[in-house]
């Protein structure tokens, strides 16, 4: 069992260490659109739907940094907030309704604000099922015309089972979401098969702590939400250094 635990843990680290890596490599693969008008966003405090109080801010971070890579220029996060709290007092994504996006423009100086929603951001554990799930929308506003410029949302969940009973828990799960017709989907990156109640129950719980310690918790399906939601952003006007 210690082998395992030990294997387990080398195995996360070395994956944490490939998303940080692949988050700092990220290079532009389209070119800037000099007609485009939005040259400056400001990415918004996250509506947070989850019981994570910290999730809203990681996610709104790793969202924030592919903004320069899609060719617009980001006010950074922390005079955002400064600015939202001392002329407003926002300082939660659900409060920014007492203001229109034209205001917010105006005070944050960008021709653009990005809203967004962290609907699902949890791990569940049972040892015959065992999924991590991140969930999240975002809107592109134009703050001189208030118009919706872009807007996609994605759910992301990787899973682990134990046997044919997690694999009978894994499709009663999908089924549930598939019947609820959600406005945003779900996309299952790995489904992962275990042979035993034990070796998906002791891989699971180390992959959360370690995670935890790590302030890495669902960093995987973080990434990868961000990745295929932001594919569709219409790229900005300025050139990408």
């Amino acid at each position: 069992m210690k082998k395992n635990n030990l294997r387990y843990l080398l195995l996360f680290i070395s994956l944490i260490i490939v998303i940080s890596l692949n988050a700092c490599a990220v290079m532009p693969a389209r070119q800037a659109n000099l007609n485009n008008p939005i040259r400056t966003v400001a990415v918004l405090p996250m509506i947070n739907q989850t019981n994570d109080v910290e999730a809203p801010a990681y996610v709104r971070t790793e969202f924030d940094k592919r903004i320069p890579v899609n060719f617009y220029s980001n006010k950074p996060l922390r005079d955002v907030d400064q600015l939202l709290k001392d002329q407003m007092g926002v300082t939660l994504g659900s409060q920014l309704d007492m203001t229109t996006p034209q205001k917010l423009g105006e005070l944050l100086g960008v021709d653009a604000v990005v809203y967004g929603t962290l609907m699902n951001y949890d791990t569940q554990i049972t040892g015959f099922y065992n999924v991590k799930r991140v969930r999240a929308k975002f809107i592109m506003v134009n703050t001189s015309t208030g118009e919706t410029v872009w807007q996609n949302g994605i759910g992301i969940k990787s899973e682990t089972k134990a046997g044919s009973i997690g694999g009978v828990l894994s499709m009663a799960g999908s089924l549930k979401e598939a019947t609820q017709k959600e406005e945003i989907p779900w996309v299952t990156i790995e489904s992962e098969s275990k042979g035993s109640f034990g070796e998906a129950l002791g891989g699971a719980l180390i992959d959360k702590v370690v995670s935890k310690a790590f302030k890495a918790q669902l960093a995987r399906e973080t990434q990868e939400m961000i990745n295929r939601v932001i594919t569709t952003l219409p790229p900005g006007p300025v050139p990408y250094k």
